[in-house]
């Protein structure tokens, strides 16, 4: 334990003018005090292997908001979302982006909202005014725990999926609870055996990091009722939660596993 912590401190010490460059890419949020900006940077160095730049993966993470974005406003996603139409090679894409519970219950039921109401919807414009970490925690845990989360998130997404098929609409909490005991067999049957007492002890590092994304982006909307088209300006904080393995540097491969969009409305024009 001593060691572990005297190599922390050191990897801490040793890397702080990383603080200054991170300061001069604007790292953190604005608002941000100095001892928060500090504590972020000593979360980035926990892993004991792999050293994390928060510059880089920022520039990662703005790449990948862009997609996402766009994705969302899409028509062919919008259309697979309303389960109009065939799963279209962009929602393969954004799966591999997700980790599949946050694709079934985060990503799928926006998209499909932003497609309520409307037969035509283009996004014309999206600029990004910020991009900033918001949020850093690291966690060690057994392999085998990690094999037995991953496995529920696996079993809980087919479910919600399925009951998404069965009532043509999101499933909420008591319809998804009500499966408990088919949850269970899935689980049952989903172990995996192989490891044992090795995967017990194999202790791993796992890295979850916060990115918020300030945005102002216009779409242009065609009501389905009548026929009006409409072009909205909105500002929008969306934050995504990036997640991934960081015990060796050959283990990271960022995945998001929470996404949260606050918007609100700055100009309204018809413009037909």
């Amino acid at each position: 334990m001593y060691d572990e912590l005297s190599s922390y401190v050191k990897r801490v010490v040793e890397r702080a003018a990383e603080l200054d460059r991170y300061r001069e890419h604007s790292v953190s949020p604005p608002d941000n005090w100095t001892l928060r900006n500090y504590w972020l940077y000593a979360q980035l160095q926990l892993p004991a292997k792999t050293q994390i730049d928060a510059v880089e993966f920022l520039t990662g993470a703005r790449f990948a908001c862009d997609r996402v974005i766009r994705a969302m406003h899409s028509q062919e996603l919008i259309d697979y979302a309303a389960d109009n139409a065939p799963r279209p090679p962009v929602a393969d894409e954004l799966a591999q982006m997700f980790e599949p519970t946050c694709f079934q219950r985060l990503l799928l039921p926006r998209v499909r909202r932003l497609g309520v109401g409307v037969s035509e919807l283009q996004l014309k414009e999206l600029d990004f005014s910020g991009v900033y970490l918001s949020g850093v925690e690291c966690q060690r845990t057994t392999r085998a725990n990690l094999r037995a989360e991953e496995t529920l998130r696996t079993v809980v997404g087919e479910t919600i999926a399925e009951k998404h098929k069965q009532l043509k609409a999101r499933p909420n909490v008591m319809e998804v609870v009500s499966d408990l005991n088919a949850i269970k067999e899935k689980l049952e049957k989903s172990v995996d055996k192989s490891g044992g007492a090795e995967d017990d002890a194999h202790v791993v590092e796992r890295m979850r990091l916060n990115a918020l994304f300030n945005t102002t982006q216009t779409v242009e909307a065609v009501s389905a009722k009548t026929t009006e088209r409409v072009a909205v300006k909105t500002v929008v904080k969306t934050t995504l939660c990036f997640e991934s393995l960081v015990t060796e540097p050959e283990d990271v491969d960022w995945r998001i596993v929470k996404m949260n969009q606050f918007g609100r409305v700055v100009s309204r024009m018809t413009t037909n």
